[in-house]
C-alpha cells in the first residue's frame, strides 16, 4: 500500500511524464523539397534526411531567427510561408549550428537587394499554432467551416484542376480520404478554379473527399495559410493536417514522388 505522500509523488510524476509526451507530440514539421523542419522549444531544427542540405542548410541546423524574428514565436504556417518567399527573395535566418551562430540568407540569391521582410506578411499569415478558420461552400452550396471538424483530424488541401503536380497529388488525397474515413476529414481547397471545371472534375472523378470552392489564390484563406501573398511568390499544391485540437501538425509545400505526404499523415492519425 502507498501512503499518502507516495501517492502524491506518484501521481505528480505521472502528470509530469504525460505532460512531457503532450508536449512531444504537439511537435510539428514543415517539409519543402529537400528541406524538411522539425518544431522544437527554441526553434525550428533542419532534419533533412541527408547530409548538407541544397539550400543553405546544413542538417541538425537549428533555426533560431527568421528575417529577426525569434523563430520559437513562429507557428508552421509561418515558416512554411518564409520558405516558399525564398523561392523568389532571400530570407534572412540566423542559425545555431553546433557551438556556432550562423547568418544564412535562404533561398534565392538574384534579388539580393530585396530580401523577404517577415513584418510586411505577419498581418497576412498566422503565427499561430492555430489552423485559421474558414468556411467556403462546397460544390452543392453547403457550408463548410474548418471550425466545424474540431475533434478529428483535418487535411486541407490547397491544389487546382490546372495544376499538374496538385492532380499528381490528388491520388493521396483520394486514398486518404477512402482509407481512413473515421479518422481523418479530407477538405480540397480549389484556387483560381472556375465552377463549371471543378462541377466536370468531380462528375468525372467522384472524389471521396470535399471539395471546396477558395477563390483567389492571393485571397483568403490561402494568404492566412501561407500559399501566396498580396504580392510575391504563390505556391500550389500546399498540403495542411491540423490536429482534432485545430492545432497544426503538418504541412507540405509542393507534390513529392513516393508520396511523403501519405506517410506523414497516416504515422499521425494512426499513431497511438
Amino acid at each position: 500500500m502507498l501512503n499518502g505522500y507516495m501517492r502524491r509523488s506518484v501521481l505528480s510524476c505521472l502528470c509530469l511524464l504525460l505532460s512531457f509526451n503532450l508536449t512531444l507530440a504537439q511537435e510539428s514539421k514543415v517539409r519543402f523539397s529537400s528541406l524538411v523542419l522539425t518544431q522544437e522549444k527554441s526553434g525550428w531544427r533542419v532534419d533533412s534526411p541527408s547530409g548538407a542540405d541544397s539550400r543553405s542548410l546544413h542538417h541538425g541546423d537549428l533555426l533560431t531567427t527568421i528575417d529577426g524574428t525569434s523563430a520559437e514565436k513562429m507557428g508552421p504556417l509561418g515558416v512554411l510561408a518564409a520558405v516558399i518567399a525564398s523561392m523568389d527573395v532571400p530570407v534572412q535566418l540566423t542559425v545555431q549550428r553546433g557551438i556556432h551562430s550562423v547568418k544564412v540568407n535562404l533561398g534565392a540569391s538574384h534579388k539580393p537587394d530585396s530580401a523577404w521582410k517577415i513584418g510586411a506578411t505577419q498581418r497576412y499569415v498566422t503565427s499561430s499554432e492555430k489552423a485559421p478558420d474558414f468556411t467556403l461552400q462546397t460544390l452543392n452550396n453547403v457550408s463548410t467551416s474548418l471550425s466545424a471538424q474540431r475533434g478529428k483530424w483535418v487535411l486541407i488541401g490547397f491544389w487546382a484542376t490546372w495544376c499538374g503536380p496538385c492532380q499528381r497529388e490528388e491520388g493521396v488525397l483520394e486514398k486518404l480520404a477512402r482509407t481512413y474515413p473515421q479518422q481523418l476529414k479530407v477538405l480540397a481547397l480549389a484556387v483560381n478554379d472556375s465552377s463549371e471545371k471543378l462541377n466536370a472534375f468531380s462528375a468525372k472523378f467522384h472524389p471521396s473527399y470535399t471539395i471546396l470552392n477558395a477563390g483567389r489564390i492571393a485571397g483568403q484563406p490561402a494568404i492566412s495559410y501561407g500559399i501566396a501573398f498580396p504580392t510575391g511568390p504563390a505556391l500550389i499544391p500546399v498540403t495542411v493536417l491540423v490536429r482534432p485540437d485545430g492545432s497544426v501538425a503538418y504541412a507540405q509545400a509542393g507534390y513529392y514522388a513516393g508520396s511523403p505526404l501519405e506517410r506523414e499523415v497516416v504515422d499521425l492519425i494512426t499513431a497511438r
